[in-house]
């Protein structure tokens, strides 16, 4: 009973149409699917044809026109009391579901168990996915929710009201159904945590797949700590310059032109190169439209002392940059000195 308590079984009966009042149902065909309550996958299926008793209301073109059992299908089929021991093993203490079998299906099994003087099996608990969907997915989206429109909502095709082929549509649609009210209630969050986690990405690597080689970001650092070995060396060699006058105006040194600090730049010369070479570098770069990080450029000529024009490869567009927004350059085939970067 253990590991029937983890299992749901999907049901479908098929029976003949009463045609007048009085008169009952008689079971024609019974279709179970056990799956899984956690994984929903199939686990176990029984089908079978059941031919009616003798007093039972016959099967009449009305009938036929519904689910297409015939006399001649049902003849050497077995009875209901010769398959009641299957059915209810496969039914007895199990989670029940189908599609408006608490009004039908569910009331079927009893009389048939109760014709033959048995007690019937007993439902752990029952999932009607009619109300289900009523609840839940809505009439809006599939008008009146039956299992023939629900099937060619899906596009599942038509309901073939043949009990095993109904019950796996109905196992089918209610896991579509449940996809739709899934992506309705968290795709929009989801769409804009990607998007947040994208535009993380790029603000922390490059434009391009992948990450820019570890030799790449330890020529980056080693050029940043020779760079300030440098500023170190020339703010020395002005010290001089340094609490000369008592009014500032002579202790004090000018900011230079823009055009001097574009020669001072450590970036000018590896961008010359790239100029020259017709090589692709790799550019940090603070400012514009694109989001801040590094992005690979194709540096062209210089425009004027303080900007420079190169060829956006994401975009495949010429752009004017200005050399004091630009935060690290590396080159693909620079050398430092010690080692050459590819």
């Amino acid at each position: 009973m253990a590991a029937s308590q983890m299992e749901i079984v999907f049901y479908d009966v098929e029976t003949t149409i009463p045609f007048k009042k009085g008169q009952g149902y008689a079971m024609l065909e019974f279709g179970a699917v056990v799956v899984d309550k956690i994984g929903l996958y199939e686990k176990e299926c029984f089908s079978t044809l059941i031919k009616p008793t003798t007093d039972s209301a016959p099967i009449t073109k009305r009938s036929i026109d519904c689910n297409g059992i015939t006399d001649r299908m049902v003849q050497n089929a077995p009875s209901f009391k010769e398959v009641a021991d299957q059915i209810f093993r496969i039914m007895d203490g199990r989670v029940w579901a189908g599609h408006n079998i608490i009004r039908f299906d569910n009331r079927r099994i009893v009389e048939e168990f109760k014709k033959i003087g048995r007690d019937p099996p007993k439902p752990k608990a029952l999932i009607d996915t009619l109300p289900l969907l009523r609840r839940t997915f809505g009439s809006e989206r599939a008008g009146n929710l039956k299992m023939a429109t629900l099937g060619h909502h899906f596009g599942l095709g038509a309901e073939r009201h043949r009990a095993l082929e109904d019950t796996r549509m109905n196992i089918e649609v209610l896991q579509r159904c449940a996809t739709v009210l899934f992506l309705e209630q968290h795709a929009e969050a989801a769409m804009q945590e990607s998007a947040e986690d994208e535009k993380k990405a790029l603000s922390e690597k490059e434009i391009v797949p992948g990450s820019l080689p570890e030799a790449m970001r330890d020529l980056r650092l080693k050029e940043k700590e020779e760079d300030g070995e440098g500023k170190k060396k020339k703010k020395e060699k002005a010290g001089g310059l340094e609490g000369g006058e008592e009014d500032g105006a002579k202790g004090k040194q000018k900011e230079p032109p823009a055009g001097d600090k574009a020669e001072e730049s450590p970036f000018r010369r590896p961008l010359q190169e790239a100029m020259e070479s017709k090589k692709q570098v790799w550019m940090t770069y603070e400012g514009g439209s694109s989001v801040p990080g590094v992005r690979p450029i194709l540096p062209l000529r210089w425009d004027g002392s303080t900007r420079f024009v190169a060829t956006c490869i994401r975009s495949g567009i010429e752009k004017c940059y200005r050399i004091d927004r630009v935060k690290d350059v590396v080159l693909q085939t620079y050398s430092s000195g010690e080692g050459q970067e590819k």
